[in-house]
Order: structure tokens, then sequence, then C-alpha cells
């Protein structure tokens, strides 16, 4: 019989995550009407969309935050709606999920923000090791001297990132994230996207990024698709979404 990382692993084919005909509605409202999307392995992939229109309730139903209605999620070959809390929480392990808000504990320094991860997950108990990931965290969004500050001492770019060194502790194969560079000023926000295509770069990972940035957009995405009315109405690179000629899909770009 197999274990739960056996069948975590168990995908025959080069995409991570697998979504079909996906529904969701809330209080009679249907968000998510027929969602279809594959994302291959190290692919970063942009949706693009209205405020409210439901891209958080999409990434949020892949890590199994919230249940779909109808459709078929898969993460590493298993679907998400079958996983018991046991291979949930191990997804999750292999899952990063930045959230809009950054979610740091206000109580603790960076450092103890980093560790908990590693502890809550009971990954790793010796403390040089612990060490040593954090450290190598830290270095990887270039924040090693703030270690031992409190998060309110920081700026929102740098609440930003080490939300996403917390992340990256945990080596994710996948990482979702909600607006990525909201709230920051052009500089940062380029930093970040940065930082974004060099995770992408380093550790091979996937990504889905929600933005309503298209500089960031442009700098991060190998593929865009954008949510209208509960289905992606248009696909493609940036450059084929610039130049498409749909009214709909040209409002998105007119600043550009």
């Amino acid at each position: 019989m197999e274990n739960n990382k056996d069948i975590l692993n168990n995908t025959n084919n080069n995409y991570v995550i697998e979504i079909e005909h996906l529904q969701k509605s809330f209080d009679g409202r249907m968000i998510l009407k027929d969602i279809n999307l594959k994302v291959k392995k190290s692919e970063n992939v942009v949706i693009l969309g209205k405020s409210g229109i439901g891209k958080s309730v999409l990434i949020k139903c892949i890590v199994g935050l919230i249940f779909p209605d109808k459709g078929s999620i898969k993460v590493f070959g298993k679907e998400v709606t079958q996983m018991n809390h046991k291979e949930l929480n191990e997804m999750r392990t292999r899952v990063g999920f930045i959230f809009q808000s950054n979610a740091l504990y206000d109580s603790m320094t960076v450092r103890e923000n980093l560790e908990f991860p590693l502890r809550r997950n009971k990954i790793i108990n010796d403390k040089k090791e612990i060490d040593n990931l954090v450290y190598e965290a830290l270095e990887n969004v270039g924040l090693t001297d703030v270690i031992d500050k409190m998060p309110a001492e920081l700026s929102g770019g740098m609440r930003k990132r080490i939300s996403l060194a917390r992340t990256l502790i945990l080596k994710p194969e996948i990482i979702l994230y909600d607006e990525p560079t909201t709230g920051l000023d052009p500089l940062t926000s380029r930093e970040i996207s940065k930082l974004i295509n060099t995770i992408q770069n380093k550790y091979n990972a996937s990504s889905i990024i929600i933005t309503h940035d298209l500089e960031c957009a442009k700098r991060t995405s190998n593929r865009i698709l954008i949510l209208q009315d509960g289905i992606f109405y248009a696909k493609g690179s940036f450059d084929d979404l610039k130049t498409n000629n749909d009214p709909f899909v040209k409002s998105f770009f007119i600043t550009v």
C-alpha cells in the first residue's frame, strides 16, 4: 500500500496543479463557474481580474482552505477534495501561500516568525540546523540584518520579503502569491517581482501570482490568464494579451 508521500508524488505528467470544471458559489452567487487550469513545474502563471471576482477564492481552493461545490483540483497528482486532514497538512508543507496581509506574527521577532513553520510542522528539531535555515531564508530575500527585529519595526516592503522568507524556509515546490506588490512603492514592487523570478530559477518553483500590478505581471509571468464572469476569459503571454483587440482584454492594458 502507498504511504501518503508516495500518493502525493504519484503524478505521471509535468503538471503540479490540474483544475477541471471548478465551481464555487457563496450565498447563491456563482463566483467560479467553470475554471480549467494546468500549471507546469517551474512555471509562473499570473491571474488578472477585477476585485471581488474570485481570484483569491481560487488559490484558497487549491490548498483546501475553501472547498469547491463541483469540479476537480489535483495538486501533485492527488485530488485535494479527497485528502484527509493529514494529507492536507502534508501537501501544504509543499505549497507556500503568500497572503496579501503578510500574516506575520506581531508578537514574534523575525527569527521566531521564520522558525515557526519548522517547529509547527515538526520538520527539524536541531537548533543549529534551524538557525542555518533561518539565515538562508533571510539571505534569499536580502534581510539577514533584521533577524532580531519585530515586524512593527520594518517597512511594508521588508515585511513582504520576510513573509516570503518564511514561506521559502520550507522550500515549497509551489508558491501562491496573493497580490504580492499591493501597497508598495514602484521600486520595492520591482524588487519583489525580481525575487519571485529568482525563486523560480533557484528552486524550480511553480507559482500562481494574483496581481493588479501590470509591471509585476510583465516581469514575472510565463503565462497570463484573465478571470471574468467565473471563467478564464483570455489567456496568453503578456505581449499576446497586450496586443489583443478584444475591448475587455484591452481595458487591462490601457496604462501599459
